[in-house]
């Protein structure tokens, strides 16, 4: 057995639990609730200790587009018969998971927590089918009201003028980063389309192998690249099958606790997963305040820090599980943890959110029981998960091991980093330009039948103010 005398307070995973219901499983979800219950049964189950569920002190519920969030912390702790002394569940943020369970690692240093649970699901595939509907809700449409005793970030993503501007949803903003890359990286339209349909399809692939992906077909270089049919443009230069698909079936589960809780609870030592590290960093909070659109500095922080914490680097790194609701999210934060494009470690351990699926915020929760299961394979390799929130606003990091690593473990305050990256300024931003420019980034939209109906185009005039415009709605121009 390990030593774990000077390591009793390292924070360990001790269960994890998956659902999916594909759509060839005829199979509708009527309560989402119960779909949760069932990842956490799977997850109680995976630990090797009965009744595991009825133990815990801790409950964190990232927030669900299935359900009213403020019913489902009460309802969802009847149905394990549990009575969480601490309970906590967030707005809208895909950082959540992750955050949850950096935040859980705090509250174990300070004792404030013995055993917690983390769950959290998305029936959105069968509520589509109940209503009878050929296609989901939109995000705006799912999107509840933020309430005060929400956990987490509950600032706006957008700010009036870009929300004037038509910037409303993430298929508007990430292609924005994506053709700022392309641009920063000089590349050809060509080039990039063509490197972006290889990048997606070995995603695919890796998607198609788990047996908890959406789709477990894998898609060619060929399929995403042939634009036609099914496979429209949605936003330049994103088609639908580089998209994340939000209409999905899956909850995930996960159990936290110490290393002196999991003894006393018998789990096997070989259910231990450790958390070596964990850091947390935002942005300049607002997309058109950036300094550019092809970088994110908190995203390099959080890493960092939480690196630092596990008392490893980088090139340590076996296994990365990088937030993946659209390719640039991956890039710019492959590109700001300094991973080579041609690193032969793979960027995902789900397949990403196009191809396993992107259940609202709780993609990463899936992410972190995917890496446990192949850590607990591999026990002396060490995986990172990165988790983001809106628009690559705010990032969550966590390094995780089979072994407890070298260093005691000990929490970094964000606090304590946070600080530099506000003092961060962009370029001002102007409502109205005229005269000549510098094109930093642009956008087309796409209606369903593939035909242009607008775009954006972000730039700076002479005296280095940002802009933004809109096309004007000329067919010839869009085309």
């Amino acid at each position: 057995m390990t030593s774990y005398k000077l390591k009793e307070n390292c924070p360990v995973i001790i269960g994890v639990g998956q659902c999916v219901n594909r759509p060839e499983e005829e199979f509708i979800i009527d309560d989402p609730l119960d779909f949760v219950v069932s990842s956490i049964r799977r997850a109680e189950d995976d630990s090797n200790v009965a009744g595991l569920a009825k133990e815990i002190d801790t409950l964190f519920f990232v927030n669900s587009f299935s359900w009213v969030p403020d019913k489902s912390l009460s309802e969802l702790s009847k149905k394990i018969n549990a009575k969480p002394k601490a309970t906590a569940c967030t707005w809208i943020g895909a950082s959540a998971p992750q955050w949850f369970v950096n935040q859980m690692r705090e509250r174990l240093f300070s004792g404030k927590t013995r055993l917690g649970l983390i769950c959290g699901g998305e029936a959105l595939f069968s509520k589509k089918i109940k209503a009878g509907s050929g296609q989901g809700d939109s995000l705006k449409t799912l999107m509840g009201e933020k309430q005060p005793w929400m956990a987490g970030d509950l600032r706006d993503p957008l700010t009036p003028l870009e929300l004037k501007y038509g910037l409303l949803l993430p298929i508007h903003i990430y292609p924005l980063f994506e053709n700022a890359l392309r641009h920063h990286e000089g590349l050809s339209i060509d080039e990039h389309f063509n490197g972006l349909c290889e990048f997606c399809s070995t995603l695919s692939s890796i998607a198609s192998k788990n047996r908890y992906a959406w789709f477990n077909e894998s898609r060619t270089v060929d399929e995403i690249k042939d634009v036609s049919g099914p496979n429209r443009i949605i936003s330049w230069p994103y088609t639908k099958y580089m998209c994340s698909i939000m209409n999905v079936d899956q909850s995930a589960a996960l159990f936290v606790t110490d290393v002196k809780t999991a003894v006393e609870l018998g789990v096997p030592e070989e259910k231990w997963i450790y958390l070596l590290g964990a850091g947390d960093a935002s942005d300049i909070w607002h997309v058109t305040e950036r300094t550019n659109f092809y970088s994110s500095p908190s995203a390099k922080i959080a890493a960092q820090m939480a690196l630092e914490g596990a008392g490893t680097s980088i090139d340590k790194i076996d296994y990365f599980d990088l937030y993946s609701c659209f390719p640039s999210a991956m890039k710019i934060t492959r590109n700001m943890l300094e991973i080579p494009k041609n690193d032969p470690r793979s960027l995902t351990v789900t397949g990403s959110m196009p191809y396993f699926g992107g259940p609202g915020n709780n993609y990463s929760m899936h992410a972190i029981c995917s890496m446990v299961e192949l850590l607990r394979k591999n026990p002396d390799k060490i995986g990172l998960i990165q988790a983001l929130s809106w628009y690559i606003s705010k990032h969550s990091v966590g390094i995780y091991s089979g072994v407890p690593g070298d260093n005691q473990p000990r929490f970094i305050s964000p606090d304590k980093y946070q600080k530099e990256l506000n003092r961060v300024i962009g370029p001002s931003l102007i409502e109205e330009a005229s005269g000549n420019a510098n094109v930093e980034t642009y956008t087309l939209f796409h209606d369903r039948d593939g035909k242009p109906t607008g775009g954006i185009v972000v730039g700076r005039i002479n005296d280095n103010r940002r802009f933004l415009a809109k096309t004007e709605m000329d067919a010839d121009a869009l085309e």
